[in-house]
């Protein structure tokens, strides 16, 4: 286990001495330098992401995966519109990232598509998630905030187990009915999560802002 993460932290300093950054420690713009990711945990992959102009509003993200040693282990294409950088976050807690490639940000709120994260690579699929954080929260259950206007936002929360992702609940945070900030916002819940109960998510939520 030693001798893998020592490859793979051997391979970043390679390929950061090629002269590309980290995508984590590059500031967000309009149009993208080329960058690297490196997951953590027992199966480290190197990630390598070209961007190239599309049409005048959209780049193509080219991302490699390779293993420690160098390995090809797959390749993906994504078109974007959005100033941020593909990221990765552990979001079902079994040790391995996932991908969150951002392919399109408004005005606050970033549409970014999933690949889960296995031992081989990474398991494109068809799901988006929309807002402008994503975090996981414990459980396999993480949360992604929307803005929904400059004093309310509607927080989903979703449980991923393998390959399928289940939306199971829907809280919504408003200021417009607070006389003083700061007590907080006002939660409710506006779908699912009967079992657990407004008050647990609501909770999950505050104890993450």
């Amino acid at each position: 286990m030693i001798e893998f993460a020592l490859a793979a932290a051997l391979m970043a300093q390679d390929v950061g001495q090629e002269g590309l950054p980290l995508c984590d420690e590059l500031e967000s713009n309009a149009t993208h330098e080329d960058c690297v990711l490196q997951t953590a945990g027992d199966h480290a992959f190197i990630l390598s992401f070209d961007f190239s102009p599309l049409d005048d509003r959209r780049e193509m993200i080219d991302a490699t995966v390779r293993q420690a040693d160098g390995t090809l282990a797959q390749t993906m294409s994504y078109a974007t519109e959005s100033f941020f950088y593909p990221s990765l976050s552990d979001l079902n807690g079994d040790g391995m990232e996932e991908l969150l490639v951002p392919l399109e940000t408004g005005n606050v709120n970033t549409t970014y598509s999933l690949a889960i994260g296995t031992e081989y690579g990474f398991e494109w699929t068809s799901y988006e998630l929309n807002g402008y954080g994503v975090d996981p929260v414990g459980e396999g259950v993480f949360m992604v905030a929307a803005r929904d206007s400059a004093i309310a936002r509607y927080i989903e929360f979703y449980r991923l187990e393998g390959l399928e992702l289940d939306n199971i609940a829907t809280i919504f945070l408003t200021y417009e009915t607070v006389e003083d900030v700061d007590d907080g916002p006002d939660c409710s819940l506006v779908d699912g999560g009967q079992t657990e109960g407004e008050a647990y998510y609501c909770g999950l939520a505050m104890g993450n802002q």
